[in-house]
């Protein structure tokens, strides 16, 4: 029996449980509370829980309720019972529950003694009071020990997962499409396996894009088809942009930028994978304003002055209003028709594009020869590493002129890396739109007309770059007036740069 400390008093509890596998239930740690209540006379209010959130510094939850009851101290009168608190004493578990932060811990422990608040911890049978040195050093001590074992926990568990990961085994929850497979004796994740219900939309995702559909052609395909995801709602793109991202769906397992073979089988193909993870990582990638490319040759015109991309307007003369491709620093216009016409052409008179594409050795001249698969998804998961890596350093904020600088050769370096991977890449791969929608033998001029928008845009990249007939950039008119040469105004750049026929 607990001797009665201070009968009169009121009394409100924080309860917190990080994980409902181990530690004191919520439930226990209030009845337990209102035992204590009641033999001491006090008025218990109504509790503070937060159910399923760590206390540590390595915590990624909000404590909602800790914060409110920090809110509630705080605001109102000079005491925890004039304060909308509105109490005398908290009651605690055990001190970690408040915090495993002694930054926090402390900081919480001066606002209780501003208010005059005490805290009960119940494992201790014992009310502390945060004015008196040695209960607040009790208190803090509590605190530095709780903050060690977190670390301890975390160190060890990032050992673990990490090592979880070199053997390939899963972790976390089984991605949309996939679903776990438990050890029926202890419970434990043995594997993942295919979701027969729900692997259909991921294998299509994957053909769709592989077969360069934009993310906005599919997400409307998949809300027409009627495909919902596992929360009942239909996909966006930007759900399935990260899905199509996702290694597990190769049988691959990743763990801070590192890939390795996972031991589930994969629902797509680890080729296809990599390919389509290509496309949408690719750095000549972007959306339009409103989600959705119309315009096939502005995925690869650009200004000859200054090197900008171009993009479509129009222009009101006295020939009348027409679409031109034009740089948004005013530097060149040109009519698109003209462009269209010169590049793309007709069925019975096939432009630049069209000819080149219906050349008999258009996979040799694109194609590395002597490709290792492997090489290349190696290259591929460093180059997805160094992406990433990239756009965390272009995200940081330093605080310093120093830092400033040391970051700013940093990201210099890491721009020239990951460059130089592209490069590489680029060689060793044949771009999936023509292996895709190109087929030997056939009409190219009707496999041009049978594919999307977003595919025709990357045949368009292959053609006018330098592993083709050269990167294209349209010229200012040298003169002024109608009838004016469209090839005077083309000006095709590169090594490898073709004759066009012009």
């Amino acid at each position: 029996m607990i001797r009665s400390l201070d009968p009169g008093l009121c009394a409100r509890e924080y309860r917190r449980l990080s994980d409902a596998k181990g530690g004191t239930s919520i439930a226990r740690q209030g009845s337990d509370h209102s035992v204590v209540a009641a033999e001491n006379g006090w008025t218990l209010g109504e509790p503070y829980i937060d159910d399923g959130v760590s206390a540590s510094r390595f915590a990624r939850k909000r404590r909602d309720d800790f914060e409110k009851l920090v809110a509630d101290l705080s605001a109102g009168g000079p005491t925890g019972r004039q304060s909308r608190f509105g109490a005398d004493i908290l009651m605690l578990w055990e001190s970690s529950r408040g915090s495993r932060r002694v930054g926090e811990w402390v900081s919480f422990i001066e606002l209780c003694e501003a208010k005059g608040v005490r805290i009960w911890v119940t494992t201790h049978e014992r009310l502390y009071d945060p004015a008196n040195g040695r209960d607040r050093k009790a208190l803090i001590d509590d605190a530095n020990d709780s903050e060690y074992e977190s670390y301890k926990t975390h160190t060890r568990v990032l050992g673990t997962v990490a090592y979880e990961a070199r053997q390939g085994r899963p972790h976390g929850r089984a991605p949309d499409g996939l679903m776990p497979v438990y050890d029926p004796k202890t419970g434990a994740l043995k594997t993942w396996v295919e979701d027969p219900k729900r692997s259909g939309p991921v294998k299509e995702l994957f053909e769709l894009l592989e077969a360069g559909h934009s993310l906005a052609s599919i997400e409307r395909r998949f809300a027409e088809a009627g495909y919902r995801n596992r929360a009942g709602r239909p996909y966006s793109r930007e759900h399935l942009r990260i899905m199509a991202l996702r290694p597990a769906y190769a049988g691959l397992r990743t763990h801070n930028g590192a890939i390795h073979e996972g031991i589930w089988d994969g629902i797509v193909p680890a080729a296809q994978f990599w390919t389509v993870r290509g496309i949408l990582t690719a750095p000549s990638r972007k959306t339009t304003r409103g989600g959705r490319a119309e315009h096939e040759l502005t995925a690869a015109l650009w200004c000859g002055p200054c090197g900008q991309g171009l993009n479509v307007g129009h222009t009101q003369g006295k020939w009348g209003r027409k679409p031109v491709y034009r740089c948004e620093k005013g530097c060149v216009h040109v009519q698109k028709e003209l462009v269209d016409e010169y590049l793309i052409g007709t069925r019975d008179e096939p432009g630049a594009i069209l000819a080149y594409l219906a050349r008999p050795d258009l996979h040799q001249l694109l194609a590395a020869p002597d490709v290792d698969e492997a090489d290349v998804r190696e290259l591929q998961a460093r180059l997805a590493q160094e992406r990433a890596e990239l756009k965390a350093m272009t995200e940081a904020t330093p605080t310093t002129l120093a830092a400033v600088e040391i970051l700013g050769r940093a990201l210099e370096a890491k721009r020239a890396e990951v460059a130089q991977l592209e490069d590489r890449e680029r060689e060793l791969t044949l771009p999936p739109a023509v292996t895709r929608w190109l087929r030997p033998g056939q009409d190219v001029r009707d496999d041009w007309e049978a594919a999307p928008i977003s595919a025709r845009r990357e045949l368009v990249r292959v053609v006018l770059s330098e592993r083709g007939l050269g990167r294209l950039h349209i010229l200012p008119a040298p003169k002024k007036g109608p009838n004016q040469r469209i090839v005077e105004r083309l000006d095709f750049r590169g090594p490898f740069a073709a004759d066009t026929g012009a």
